[in-house]
C-alpha cells in the first residue's frame, strides 16, 4: 500500500473538518432536551462499542503504550467536547464553531514548544488570515467574551492540544486502537461526571431528535471521523490539520443557516471569505513544495 499524499491527507481531513461541522446545530437541539455530559456519555459509549466490534481482530495487540497515549488523548478530547457542549447551552452554533476554530492560534505555538517544529511561511500566514477572519466573526460590539464563548474559548485550547497529541501518538500507534482507547476514555469520563452533576445518566424518554443526533455524533463525527484524524493527520503538519478544520466552523454556518435557520452578518461573511482565503493559500503552498520534490526527485 503507497503511503497516502500529503495532499490527500489534507482531503481527508477536510471531509471531517465537514463532518464535525454540520453536528453542531443537531447537537444544541439535542442538548436543549439533554443533560449535556448525559448526551457525551450516550454518543462516546455508541461509538466505543462500534469501534470495539470493528477493532475485534487487534485487540489482543493493545499494550501500555497504546492505552497511556489513548488515556491522553481521551482526556483532551473530554475536556474539549465537556467545554464546547457546555457553551452551546448559551451560545449559538455557529459562534460556537467558530470560536472552536481559534485552535488555529494555539496549534503553531505549542507545536514549535513541544514538538519542536516550525510551521512553514505560508501556514503561518495562513494563521494569521484565519485568525483575523475568526476575529471579524466573533467580536461584535465588545472585546469581552460572553460565559458561553470563554468555555468554548478552554475548548479551542484542549483541540489544540489534542492536534498536537495526534501528531505525536498516531506515528507510534495502530490508530485504529489508538482511536478506540481514546474514545472509551471520553466514554468513562463521561460516565463519571454525569454521575456526579446529574444521576439520571440515561434519559427516561428518546425523542426522535435525540436517537437521530447519537446515530449522526457517534457513527460519522466520532468513528468516521476520528479513525480518519488518527490514520491522516500523521502525513501532514499540526498546523496545517488546524488551518483545514477551520473549515468546521464554515461548515457549521452552513449548516445551523441551513437546518436552524442562524443567520450571519456581513461582516461575519467577510470574515468566513479569509478563513476559505487561508487554507488556499495554505494549501498552494503544499502544492508548491509537491511540485519541487517532484521536479528533484
Amino acid at each position: 500500500m503507497t503511503k497516502p499524499t500529503e495532499f490527500f491527507a489534507d482531503l481527508s481531513l477536510l471531509f471531517v473538518a465537514i463532518i464535525w461541522g454540520s453536528t453542531f446545530i443537531i447537537v444544541k437541539q439535542s442538548i436543549e432536551s439533554t443533560p449535556v455530559i448525559s448526551f457525551l456519555f450516550m454518543r462516546f459509549t455508541l461509538a466505543g462499542v462500534l469501534l470495539v466490534l470493528i477493532s475485534a481482530p487487534k485487540l489482543k495487540d493493545i499494550d501500555k503504550r497504546v492505552l497511556a497515549d489513548g488515556l491522553l488523548l481521551g482526556i483532551a478530547l473530554f475536556l474539549a467536547y465537556a467545554f464546547q457542549t457546555f457553551g452551546l447551552t448559551v451560545t449559538s452554533a455557529s459562534i460556537t464553531a467558530f470560536i472552536t476554530g481559534l485552535h488555529v492560534v494555539f496549534v503553531p505555538i505549542l507545536s514549535s514548544l513541544f514538538l519542536k517544529k516550525l510551521p512553514r511561511q505560508e501556514a503561518m500566514v495562513g494563521v494569521v488570515l484565519a485568525t483575523i477572519g475568526l476575529a471579524l466573526i466573533t467580536l461584535q460590539d465588545t472585546f469581552l467574551l460572553s460565559l458561553g464563548e470563554f468555555l468554548v474559548l478552554l475548548c479551542a485550547f484542549f483541540v489544540a492540544i489534542h492536534i498536537i497529541l495526534t501528531d505525536k501518538f498516531s506515528r507510534r500507534n495502530d490508530y485504529t486502537l489508538l482511536t478506540l482507547v481514546q474514545v472509551n476514555v471520553v466514554a468513562l469520563f463521561s460516565l463519571i461526571f454525569s454521575v456526579l452533576f446529574d444521576p439520571r445518566v440515561i434519559p427516561q424518554q428518546f425523542s426522535q431528535q435525540l436517537i437521530f443526533s447519537l446515530i449522526i455524533t457517534s457513527v460519522f463525527a466520532t468513528v468516521v471521523a476520528f479513525v480518519i484524524q488518527m490514520g491522516m493527520q500523521k502525513h501532514t503538519t499540526p498546523t496545517k490539520t488546524a488551518i483545514i478544520f477551520i473549515m468546521e466552523p464554515v461548515s457549521a454556518a452552513f449548516f445551523s443557516y441551513w437546518l436552524g435557520g442562524e443567520l450571519l452578518t456581513t461582516q461575519q461573511y467577510a470574515g468566513t471569505f479569509l478563513i476559505l482565503l487561508a487554507m488556499v493559500f495554505t494549501e498552494a503552498g503544499t502544492y508548491l513544495k509537491m511540485k519541487r520534490e517532484a521536479s528533484f526527485g
